[in-house]
């Protein structure tokens, strides 16, 4: 059984030494039963449990221990606010480094973790930070907007209000003024009544 287990890591190193190691996947196991697939050799402290050729599988650090993280369509609340805009695979990687010492990595799987996401997510990262500042740009903008229309709104109906107030004022000032008349002709008196009845249906409130 040992001379197996040689003999992989001999085939194992020579390929990874070769331009064409990216197309192996290795399945290791860390202390703690975590499975995990990578693109390259298992660090020390994990226990490889197979070495299988073709394409490296699309989640290159999946554990399969219950803690395992699933990434969700959107960003949950410890998760980065810029995730969201990350695909699954390096939201996982990303995930996979921040809980790494509490789930007891050594030093050198944590440093393969961390240059697995640099080579693979460090551009996506980049264009994920992008699209927030454009996003939070943006709704800031629609925010200051809609707190001008607003202002506008609330300042255009104080304007309607002034003026009617003043209308009505005016109005008034001149109900009194006829009403303060003793020498009105019966046709002024009949139009002091309908300009009484019509100042009471428009202001009296």
């Amino acid at each position: 059984m040992k001379s197996v287990w040689v003999c992989m890591a001999l085939v194992g190193g020579s390929l990874w030494a070769g331009a064409a190691s990216a197309q192996m996947s290795y399945h290791c196991r860390d202390s703690n039963g975590n499975n995990y697939v990578l693109s390259r050799p298992c660090p020390s402290d994990m226990r490889t449990t197979a070495v299988v050729g073709g394409p490296a599988r699309s989640s290159g650090y999946s554990s399969s221990s219950s803690s395992s993280y699933r990434p969700s369509s959107r960003s949950s609340g410890d998760e980065p606010e810029h995730h969201q805009y990350m695909s699954g695979r390096c939201r996982s990687l990303h995930q996979a480094m921040r809980t790494a010492s509490s789930r007891g990595l050594k030093y050198d799987a944590i440093e393969d973790l961390r240059r697995e996401y640099k080579r693979e997510c460090n551009e996506e990262e980049e264009a994920a930070y992008s699209k927030l500042s454009t996003d939070r740009y943006q709704r800031k903008k629609e925010q200051r907007e809609e707190e001008k229309a607003t202002r506008l709104a609330d300042q255009a109906s104080r304007d309607r209000e002034e003026r009617f107030l003043q209308q009505c004022a005016e109005s008034r000032r001149i109900l009194h003024a006829k009403q303060a008349r003793t020498d009105l002709s019966e046709g002024e008196k009949a139009d002091l009544r309908r300009f009484e009845e019509n100042f009471i249906a428009r202001c009296k409130r």
